[in-house]
């Protein structure tokens, strides 16, 4: 027992040592450093940078931060909790070449435990025009939050090496992407393009990419909660393959969330794609669980294109926004050697569209609800609030919490809440949801304050 007590104290005095030992290094005026670039070259293993804003919120310029350290956090100083430091990367080739980063921000490996808060982000941009925001470069448990993230070629980019431990648990949270691309490569940059091993992203707001897609994954397992992702000028995901999604259990989670494509999108007007598109694997499946999704648009809601790829809606409500629009399709599967019968689910609401083509899925009519008319559901669409006005028969207390159960977990990640014990509130944050065996179907809760 005594030899158990001294190891317990000998690890809290090693910890304790570790964080007695890391350092606070200051940027801005009058501070020790005037670039972050230099105070990240300065800082050791563990050490803190705050970034103090400039005088009449001009922003720092011409920023290319390369990090290789381990459990350096560069955080935002000297503001309040809704502002933020702002870091321009305008007139900068991020180019990617040799220890000129990709992004305004960009960690590398060895840059394990990094965290960035609290920044304005734009203007990343180079001849090939992939320079982001933020690039997580192979490194592990990398965090982003509370950023605003915005036209830059693309908005946050990661990847890892093709190994199970590469670009692991990253996290993404309160954090806005939107209105990444070039038109010089249209379709071809997103506001998210992210690879690697696992990522979440969490109480976010992803909108209006302006070439691409507003999230496209290749990760061996994605997690998306509590955040609103809307009005891409193409896909709202795209989540397709690398060597990341051949093994088994390449899955994606898509909790609480509003989907939403508006009706003005030129491009490819298709809510979700699962599947590939360089002619590789995608073994896993597609957990579409509370979610609430508006499109006015006949395209596929859920669009399968690889034979691994396989789907599962649950306590979701899937609206036309009002506006009645016949023959909309809920699942498609004709690509890659896919079928639209390995979509399936229960406990969903369905504007009256999707009636017609449901046969081509394996959801049944009995165990789903399909509107009688198109309602129009919600308090405040204009205003960003996808709250229901009232309970609606067959959506309030609908749903059934053991099916959440099956929900996998995101390997290398501790779930941070039960599932739907959460809810988006606009602008990039959340409310808590009461937790319930029969929750109400979507990402919200019935009741208006």
């Amino acid at each position: 027992m005594m030899g158990s007590r001294a190891s317990i104290a000998l690890l809290v005095l090693l910890i304790w040592s570790a964080d007695a030992a890391s350092a606070t290094l200051e940027v801005g005026p009058g501070k020790a450093f005037g670039r972050i670039e230099d105070a990240v070259d300065a800082a050791d293993s563990g050490d803190v940078i705050h970034v103090f804003p400039l005088p009449e919120g001009r922003a720092y310029e011409r920023v290319a931060v390369l990090v290789d350290k381990p459990r350096l956090t560069i955080r935002a100083a000297g503001v309040s909790r809704r502002e933020r430091v702002k870091l321009s990367g305008s007139g900068f080739e991020h180019s990617g070449r040799g220890r000129v980063p990709r992004g305004i921000v960009q960690f590398n490996p060895g840059a394990d435990g990094g965290v960035l808060a609290g920044f304005e982000i734009r203007g990343a941009s180079n001849a090939t025009d992939n320079g982001a925001g933020v690039r997580i470069n192979q490194a592990n448990r990398v965090t982003i939050r509370n950023c605003d993230i915005h036209h830059n070629d693309i908005g946050i980019m990661s990847n890892g090496d093709g190994s199970p431990t590469s670009a692991v648990a990253q996290l993404i949270e309160h954090t806005a992407i939107r209105d990444n691309g070039d038109d010089r490569l249209p379709r071809h940059n997103h506001n998210l393009y992210l690879g690697g091993t696992s990522a979440t992203l969490r109480f976010c707001e992803v909108r209006g990419a302006r070439t691409g897609h507003n999230l496209k994954s290749r990760t061996h397992f994605l997690r998306v909660e509590y955040s609103y992702i809307h009005s891409s000028v193409n896909r709202e995901l795209d989540l397709v393959d690398a060597v990341d999604t051949e093994p088994s259990g390449s899955d994606a989670v898509l909790l609480g969330n509003l989907i939403v494509k508006t009706r003005t999108e030129p491009g490819n007007r298709g809510v979700i794609h699962f599947g590939q598109d360089v002619g590789r694997a995608r073994n896993g499946t597609l957990y579409l669980a509370h979610n609430t999704i508006v499109t006015p648009f006949v395209s596929p809601v859920v669009d399968l294109s690889s034979a691994g790829a396989s789907a599962v809606l649950i306590g979701n409500i899937i609206d036309d926004g009002g506006r009645l629009r016949r023959n909309q399709v809920l699942g498609d599967g004709r690509r890659g050697g896919a079928s639209a019968k390995r979509i399936r689910g229960t406990h969903n609401w369905l504007a009256p569209g999707f009636g017609s083509r449901l046969g081509q899925t394996m959801l049944r009519p009995q165990e789903n609800a399909i509107a009688d008319r198109s309602w129009p559901l919600f308090a405040a669409p204009k205003d960003h609030d996808y709250r229901l006005r009232e309970p609606w028969p067959k959506i309030a207390a609908a749903g059934d919490a053991k099916l959440l159960e099956d929900l996998p977990p995101t390997p290398g990640t501790p779930e941070a809440f039960a599932p739907l014990s959460r809810q988006y509130l606009h602008p990039l944050s959340a409310d808590r949801r009461p937790v319930s065996d029969r929750p109400d179907l979507g990402a919200h809760t019935v009741s208006l304050p």
